[in-house]
């Protein structure tokens, strides 16, 4: 499955990219394919999910992690976060970081831990999911690498 992954680094994929976000209801407008290592699962030539590192220092910011309705449930949510997780560990960094409203218990299963929003790496306040696009409701979590 994991042969379905393929970096976002051109505007057209970027584009798919935000709209199947935007059709999970989650944020798109502050992403940069430029910046951020995005990937997108791709299945019969249409991409049907996402899911992206934003790198601070030595942590790592997960978001956009999306499935596309009507297909969930097949594992590709588990493969994309798992290749994300492969990739922070490729590149030496100590934690990937996340934050969610209804989606604790996959990332638990996953490996992820709740912490305090104190507790997080001063780097990560400076990212846009922390400062002003996730409400304080959201649910911190952490993977130590």
């Amino acid at each position: 499955m994991e042969q379905n992954l393929k970096m976002i680094d051109d505007a057209a994929s970027f584009e798919h990219f935000r709209t199947l976000l935007r059709s999970s209801n989650l944020p798109a407008d502050d992403l940069d394919y430029k910046r951020d290592m995005l990937v997108g699962y791709i299945e019969d030539n249409a991409m049907v999910g996402t899911g992206g590192l934003e790198v601070y220092g030595d942590y790592a910011l997960l978001r956009s992690l999306s499935v596309k309705f009507g297909i969930r449930g097949k594992a590709l949510g588990t493969t994309i976060t798992e290749h994300l997780i492969a990739q922070a560990r490729e590149r030496k960094l100590k934690a990937i970081y996340l934050l969610t409203e209804n989606a604790h218990g996959f990332f638990s299963r996953k490996g992820f831990s709740p912490v305090k929003r104190e507790d997080v790496p001063q780097e990560l306040n400076a990212s846009s999911e922390f400062s002003h696009v996730c409400p304080t409701s959201a649910v911190v979590m952490q993977l130590v690498l």
